[in-house]
């Protein structure tokens, strides 16, 4: 029983170690420069108490600062002011805002690069949050298939080079990753709950309010992470339904579905407790004007940097990107010939810690693509009798696939929730062809 803790805790500290290692390595993204500018939101709320500065105006004239604070998420730009002041630093030291119509050295000499300790302080949140994700996918994989199963998918997350790259740097894709993985274990938690007996309200009503705490936690983090929130419950609640018609208990079902009810709401109220700059205006006119604002970066981000020629070529790009998985250090093509970043990327890709891109090639990408499709093919078919939680994860494949799949650009930070699916899945087929090799070899 000790062996059976011991070695997969060692693993796991072990695969921690690995991500937290090549922090200070990760080339630098100007989007960091920006995370950092907007956590000063931190010492406005916190240590000055001047939500005044927090709060959105409609009426008032659009700043470059409002319009930030609004479209992106609260949670990491709020870990990176606890970081750097519990690290010693106050709002004065931090940079300006990157000027994306500047060079490298106009942007350097005004002041937007942080400096290099303050900047690694800043990546420490992200990176903790995506270390603790490795811990939900083994927790993951062993739910679905054991121990093997485990292994494969926190070693094909680990060591997937998007992953490491971005929730190594300052920005909100780490905390994304944790709480949207969090999210999918707690409602496979729900879902299992669904068929026990319990005679405390509390263990029965408590997979759903930590089902509401992680989906507020995930939207909070980026406004994307809507995606697997949505994919869980819709997947929990079509669950319950079924379980109702088949079973002909319409008394429990509703009392299920009355609890994600009050799951969503959770969510929704922890969502708003996390966006200060909602307080003062009505939501549904904040939702909008950040849709619109989204829509506007999206088109300004196609016009600028080009984006798919049609449909075909959103395929061969989500390929590219979810299958073969070369690390994309920039998405601006000019950051090649900056110097400062030329050997910030040279260093980080000579280092084992820059993982393994295990599809690699055209060949590489097949292999990976047959093995997750094996491994939706398990869960469809139910084998080792999975559960009806093997809904949750294969609405959560589908949903983050589609939605990389529709990415009107080929930028690596879009296809990054599809990752731990992907590598889910895989882990699935191959630890279940590892233990018919195993028992066929007994």
């Amino acid at each position: 029983m000790r062996r059976r803790f011991l070695l997969p805790l060692l693993f796991l500290c072990g695969v921690s170690l690995y991500i937290l290692a090549g922090v200070a390595l990760a080339p630098f993204h100007a989007d960091e420069s920006t995370l950092i500018f907007m956590s000063r939101d931190y010492a406005y709320q916190f240590l000055q108490g001047d939500l005044a500065r927090i709060y959105y105006d409609p009426e008032a004239p659009l700043t470059n600062e409002t319009q930030l604070r609004l479209i992106n998420g609260t949670i990491n730009k709020d870990l990176i002011g606890l970081s750097w002041h519990l690290a010693g630093y106050t709002v004065d030291d931090l940079n300006t805002d990157w000027d994306w119509g500047g060079d490298w050295d106009y942007n350097v000499a005004a002041g937007h690069l942080p400096a290099e300790a303050l900047l690694n302080v800043a990546r420490l949140p992200s990176a903790l949050l995506l270390t603790a994700g490795a811990w939900i996918i083994f927790a993951l994989g062993w739910r679905f298939g054991g121990s093997w199963a485990a292994t494969l998918a926190t070693l094909y997350y680990a060591l997937n080079p998007a992953l490491l790259l971005n929730g190594r740097r300052a920005m909100m894709e780490g905390s994304l990753t944790c709480f949207s993985l969090l999210t999918v274990l707690v409602g496979v938690w729900f879902v299992d709950n669904l068929s026990q007996e319990h005679k405390s309200a509390i263990r029965r009503y408590l997979p759903a309010l930590a089902l509401g705490l992680s989906a507020g936690l995930t939207v909070a983090s980026k406004h994307t992470g809507v995606v697997v929130v949505a994919a869980v419950f819709v997947a929990a609640a079509l669950i319950v339904i079924v379980r109702a018609v088949t079973a002909r208990a319409v008394r429990q079902a509703l009392g299920h579905l009355a609890s994600l009810i009050v799951a969503g709401l959770l969510a929704l109220g922890i969502f708003y407790a996390l966006n200060p700059a909602w307080w003062t205006t009505s939501p549904l006119t904040v939702t909008h004007t950040i849709l619109e604002w989204r829509q506007d970066l999206l088109e300004g981000q196609t016009e600028a940097f080009g984006g798919y020629a049609d449909f075909g070529d959103q395929v061969a790009g989500f390929v590219r990107q979810t299958l073969i998985v070369q690390p994309q250090y920039f998405e601006a093509d000019s950051w090649a010939d900056i110097p400062a970043i030329s050997d910030q990327v040279a260093r980080y890709d000579l280092s084992p810690l820059r993982g393994i891109s295990l599809g690699g090639s055209p060949l590489g990408a097949l292999i990976v693509g047959f093995f997750a499709l094996a491994g939706i093919v398990i869960l469809l078919r139910g084998s080792d009798h999975p559960g009806a939680a093997r809904w949750v994860i294969l609405f959560w494949a589908a949903a983050t696939a589609i939605v990389a799949l529709i990415s009107p650009v080929e930028w690596q930070r879009y296809y990054l929730p599809v990752y731990p699916a992907i590598g889910l899945l895989a882990a699935l087929a191959l630890a279940a062809a590892i233990k018919r090799v195993l028992r066929g070899s007994e």
